[in-house]
């Protein structure tokens, strides 16, 4: 049994959600302690539970001491797909992404081909929201996989609905460290039916286009905005920097107090210092990529090496022999 300390860098759900995945890849039993032991609610938050949830209704695991606050749990994997179809509905805007993100890797690696649908938050702070799967995730590893997002769920009421079809995927290793010639930018901009009146996804949209075009004039970008029902009212922009060999992501969130002119300056600025940094691989993806990276191989060049990349580092270290090197903001698996 492998025992790890849940409060380790990082010390948030990243542990957790790491350690399952691997821990169905590889059949080995893990016990997890101080899991989130620094925060100001400490262990097991409903958004943790979500996600052992998932893990034992595909592939039938068994977890010990899975209760809202638990600072430990012992838990035995099956690597093998009990159901090829589950349904996960959460009660609050607990995020999709962060549930996609952890149930993805064993899926993708063990090479299963299931369908995942949710009912939760599909974009939150602190989280990923769904498209950067659809956008970025997928396209950039090969993954075979279709999401689709039926209705968008904000904070707090979420009720997002949201179906992944995994298919069998020919991964190869991972390489981004060389980005090429930018093309262009996508904007994406999108707001609750409620904030049609106050035209909020055309304002975010119109300053995100006037942001970019102040920095790079002859940039090419393609835009679109559009309303839709959610319970919550909200809304959110994100951002796809393209090049020949990678694809850059930047988001922002609407909220009570913030214009939409400040959604759209949050998200641009984000995507200008990925741009500006030189990076092949945006700091948020980082962090995704070393699971991968654990089993396939490969380097990557991103714009800063963040606590939740490190820890994923540590976690993964924890399981196999495999190593990684982290000169500057290369990071690179070695035997």
């Amino acid at each position: 049994m492998i025992s790890i300390d849940g409060s380790y860098l990082e010390g948030g759900g990243q542990i957790l959600r790491t350690a399952l995945g691997l821990s169905t890849i590889l059949g080995e039993e893990i016990e997890i302690f101080n899991i989130r032991k620094k925060r100001k609610n400490p262990g097991l938050a409903t958004q943790h539970l979500y996600v052992i949830q998932a893990f034992q209704k595909m592939f039938a695991a068994s977890c010990q001491g899975a209760f809202l606050g638990s600072q430990r749990i012992r838990f035995s994997p099956s690597s093998e797909v009990k159901a090829s179809s589950i349904f996960l509905k959460t009660e609050t805007a607990a995020s999709v992404g962060l549930i996609i993100q952890a149930i993805l890797l064993p899926i993708v690696i063990l090479n299963k081909e299931v369908t995942l649908k949710v009912i939760g938050g599909t974009a939150g702070k602190w989280a990923p929201p769904v498209d950067f799967y659809s956008k970025v995730v997928f396209p950039l590893l090969g993954i075979n996989a279709h999401l689709q997002v039926m209705r968008r769920g904000y904070y707090p009421k979420g009720g997002g609905q949201v179906s992944l079809r995994v298919k069998k995927s020919d991964l190869g290793s991972i390489n981004f460290t060389q980005r090429g010639c930018f093309i262009k930018v996508s904007i994406t901009s999108i707001a609750s039916s409620s904030l049609k009146e106050k035209n909020v996804a055309q304002r975010q949209l119109y300053k995100a286009r006037e942001l970019l075009k102040e920095t790079y004039p002859n940039l090419e970008i393609e835009e679109r905005f559009f309303y839709t029902d959610t319970f919550s009212s909200g809304s959110e922009i994100y951002l796809c920097a393209y090049f020949e060999n990678t694809i850059l992501f930047s988001n922002s969130l609407g909220e009570k107090g913030k214009s939409a002119e400040k959604v759209a300056y949050q998200a641009v600025a984000k995507l200008k210092e990925e741009i500006e940094s030189g990076a092949a691989c945006d700091r948020h993806l980082a962090d995704h990529l070393i699971p991968y990276m654990a089993f396939l191989g490969g380097e990557f060049l991103t714009s800063q090496i963040t606590l939740h990349t490190l820890t994923n580092i540590w976690v993964c270290e924890k399981f196999l022999d495999k190593k990684f090197s982290v000169e500057g903001n290369l990071v690179k698996s070695i035997s």
